[in-house]
């Protein structure tokens, strides 16, 4: 397996904060001010508890409210666009609420791995260096097992990193309904990566790119090197 082999199949940046309270005064002005520069972002919903807008052409999605924000990309082919988005987007909620600190930041990608068939993916997870249960431990769970899922959280001076893995296989779907084979195979080894800023951090201090882009680095160098020989 190589990095290159991987498909990234969604990334998420995810800011958590307390006191978002502009949020019920601002957020109509806000959906504008974003529609304004990025006229791509549709507006999808919004109430008292949360505000939803989707970009089509750029397979993403914004949900921001008085405790969080979140950028989604799913199927994603360039990392570039979503940092792109986020660095466009994300600091103008910010300044708009007024929003001197983060409690959390979180940065998710969601890889996938097409293979031939669910057995590969089950070997691949049962057979990972980052884990490395022996069949002996896993028979005793049972011979008839259906879905084996394994999670490691590490947590450092100031970073938490989780990383799952599943073996994962494809719903039957609608003959009429067409998927994307590369990042929706029939078969497959999903690897869920989570990389958390845990300690209180002012927002004058954080570079959303540079962050995304040291996970991705990250993630690039270590990942394949985590889960194989």
């Amino acid at each position: 397996m190589l990095f290159e082999d991987l498909a990234l199949n969604s990334v998420i940046l995810e800011l958590r904060y307390d006191e978002g309270h502009l949020y019920w005064d601002k957020c109509g002005e806000m959906i504008l001010d974003i529609r304004r520069i990025s006229p791509e972002w549709e507006w999808d919903g919004v109430s008292t508890k949360l505000a939803k807008l989707k970009n089509l052409r750029r397979n993403m999605e914004l949900v921001f409210n008085y405790s969080y924000i979140r950028l989604i990309q799913n199927e994603v082919d360039n990392l570039n666009q979503f940092k792109e988005a986020v660095e466009k987007i994300t600091p103008r909620i910010v300044e708009k609420f007024k929003i001197e600190k983060f409690k959390r930041i979180g940065n998710r990608f969601q890889f996938v791995l097409p293979l031939e068939n669910p057995e590969k993916g089950k070997k691949i997870v049962r057979d990972s260096t980052l884990f490395e249960v022996s069949e002996e431990k896993l028979a005793l769970f049972g011979k008839d097992s259906t879905k084996t899922s394994f999670v490691v959280y590490i947590e450092n001076k100031n970073l938490l990193y989780r990383i799952e893995l599943v073996g994962i296989e494809r719903v039957a779907l609608p003959k009429n309904i067409k998927v994307n084979e590369r990042f929706n195979p029939k078969y497959g080894l999903r690897i869920d990566a989570d990389i958390a800023i845990i300690n209180e951090i002012k927002s004058s201090d954080f570079n959303y790119s540079d962050f995304i882009q040291a996970n991705n680095k990250f993630l690039e160098h270590n990942l394949v090197k985590l889960i194989q020989k």
